[in-house]
């Protein structure tokens, strides 16, 4: 049993890390948008295309930060791995 405590404790860390991925995610988002908006600052004539490049960046870095939440889901309540200890162990 305390070979099962361990591998969920261990799974239960690595979920913390792939939620990190979220938190990680908004800094990113806010460096894109910042830097959006100084580019059309400096250049009002290209805001079209930059504000379109901007909206690429954000949906791509929001698409990495929903792969970790759905990382950390499948690691708390699907994960096969405790399923195949838990059989292994009785």
């Amino acid at each position: 049993m305390r070979e099962l405590a361990i591998a969920i404790g261990l799974i239960h860390i690595a979920a913390a890390i792939a939620l990190l991925n979220g938190l990680l995610t908004t800094f990113g988002q806010a460096r894109v948008a910042s830097q959006a908006i100084e580019s059309i600052a400096r250049q009002p004539e290209a805001a079209d295309s930059i504000r379109s490049i901007m909206f690429i960046g954000l949906a791509l870095s929001e698409t990495s930060g929903i792969y970790g939440l759905l990382i950390a889901i499948i690691m708390l309540f699907a994960n096969p791995l405790v399923d195949l200890l838990v059989k292994l162990l009785n």
